[in-house]
């Protein structure tokens, strides 16, 4: 099962590249094309040779920070391998899928609850593969999380991008080491460390869940194991103070910061997400804590309901929380399938049979979805060989002095991806004022904007170059003839900002 699962989530990426032809080239994404592009332009710092990061779809540099440190190492690994960044992302894509699945069924077989253990083929397929009635919802014209909030989902997750289901493979091992008991060891630390740098959430995560899954064992009389979680978790909040601070005194990373608001759709929604499992997860939990208290559950009792807890918590960033979500549920809806079927295997066959293919369609829906963008060569899941050579003759003629572009919005999500440039709008979360700077670009490539108004904007912002689309020559301002122009092709003129 786990060897499938790897499989199945590098299938339709090779789908992807096998549908690219001599007009359109394959991004390498599949799900959050945006984000997508905001890794590569994230790996692009590595292939520089730089560590520091600086928002890359921003014109100003500002004084940067050691944050993002994964994607920058794997620009790096492509810088001194010689190898293409989306290469080397799908090569780390596909080892954390690897450490994830294998996380997972080493956390599932820590359970020591006799019913999971005789149904934990069927819980590996419902955790690795689940999903929502988002499918069901849509035909209502509401779209739910099950399609779009990938790091609650490890399915999704294994296709979104590589941080992901490392960050969640790692949380996985260390709660499968806490739910054993087991000693600290030597390396402990560095693994705390490493996930806070590959995905800070998970620190705040594992430390809650770790402080609900000590008190339940306080209530109930047994040994507190403190060691392990501290040599974990200590150094990895240390990591996560540094990021913290680091963005705070940055101006332009903390104005980023401010606007990065990744906030909990409705409880309603939540739960339709989730359904059928979270319906039968908190009858299970309910008859858990009402009657047994298993104590082999309690760390996965501590994990649903954190995550409930955490997903509304006051903070802009709540929906981060929700990592990894679906498996404590599936674990709950599956020990509640088997108190409904009365522990009875052929009854709960008959349940999960039931209950299977509804956490499947979501699933399949955004696959047919990604698989129809494929065969139209979508944008931007597909770049037209006029926007790859675009871009090419940018990085080897403009672009090695950082130079700052004007760009169409859609375009400038690319830009920072491929080349060294830095745009003045390209991503709705890392370009600082992004709303204002995205009505200033639609303005100007409407045409209704005047030269003063132009030249102070290029003035105040350095803007090196200005790309203007062929197709919308009847916009082209009069004024702007006078620019010279250094590069164009079918797609695109680009001319010398001053």
């Amino acid at each position: 099962m786990i060897f499938a699962a790897v499989i199945l989530s590098g299938v339709p990426f090779l789908v992807g590249f096998l549908l690219q032809d001599e007009n359109f080239i394959y991004s390498g994404f599949l799900l959050n094309p945006i984000d997508g592009f905001s890794y590569l332009a994230k790996m692009q710092i590595g292939l520089r040779g730089e560590w520091l990061f600086h928002l890359p779809y921003t014109a100003q540099e500002g004084q940067g920070g050691f944050l993002f440190l994964f994607y920058i190492l794997l620009g790096h690994i492509a810088r001194v391998f010689s190898l293409q960044p989306i290469l080397v992302f799908h090569l780390a894509r596909f080892a954390a899928v690897v450490v994830m699945c294998l996380g997972i069924e080493a956390y599932l077989r820590s359970l020591q609850v006799r019913w999971l253990q005789i149904t934990f083929s069927y819980l590996l397929v419902m955790v690795l593969f689940g999903s929502g009635l988002g499918w069901a919802a849509g035909l209502f014209g509401v779209f739910t999380m099950d399609f779009w909030v990938a790091e609650a989902y490890p399915y999704l997750s294994m296709i979104a991008n590589p941080h992901f289901p490392l960050g969640i493979g790692l949380l996985l091992w260390f709660f499968s080491k806490v739910q054993k008991n087991r000693p600290a060891q030597w390396f402990d630390p560095l693994l705390g460390v490493i996930l806070a740098i590959v995905l800070p959430f998970a620190v705040v995560v594992a430390t809650t869940v770790c402080a609900v899954y000590y008190f339940l064992r306080l209530i109930q009389r047994q040994k507190i194991q403190w060691k392990l979680p501290m040599v974990y978790l200590f150094p990895a909040g240390i990591a996560l103070i540094y990021q913290y601070f680091a963005i705070l005194s940055d101006p332009l990373l903390k104005e980023w910061n401010a606007q990065n608001q990744t906030l909990t759709p409705s409880l309603i929604i939540l739960l339709i997400s989730f359904a059928p499992l979270i319906l039968f997860a908190l009858i299970g939990l309910a008859t858990w804590g009402l009657r047994e208290r298993d104590a082999n559950l309690n760390l996965t009792a501590a994990w649903l309901i954190s995550g409930m807890g955490l997903a509304y918590f006051p903070f802009a960033l709540q929906r981060r929380f929700l990592l990894g979500w679906l498996i404590p549920v599936a674990i709950f809806a599956l020990f509640s399938l088997g108190k409904i079927a009365n522990l009875q295997i052929s009854r709960f066959r008959k349940w999960f049979w039931l209950i299977l293919p509804l956490c499947l369609v979501t699933n399949l829906f955004l696959l047919l979805g990604a698989l129809q963008a494929f065969v139209q060569h979508q944008f931007p899941l597909y770049l037209s060989r006029n926007d790859q050579t675009t871009l090419e003759w940018m990085q080897l003629e403009v672009c090695s002095q950082k130079a700052i572009a004007l760009s169409p919005a859609e375009f400038g999500l690319l830009i920072p991806a491929y080349t060294d440039c830095r745009v003045i709008y390209g991503h709705p979360f890392e370009t600082v004022n992004a709303n204002t700077l995205k009505d200033w670009l639609e303005r100007f490539y409407n045409g209704r904007l005047g030269r003063e108004e132009f030249n102070l904007f290029v003035e105040q912002n350095h803007v090196d170059y200005i790309l203007w689309p062929r197709n919308n020559a009847a916009q082209f301002p009069e004024w702007m003839k006078a620019l010279s122009i250094v590069y164009q092709n079918d797609s695109f003129s680009i001319l010398e900002a001053r």
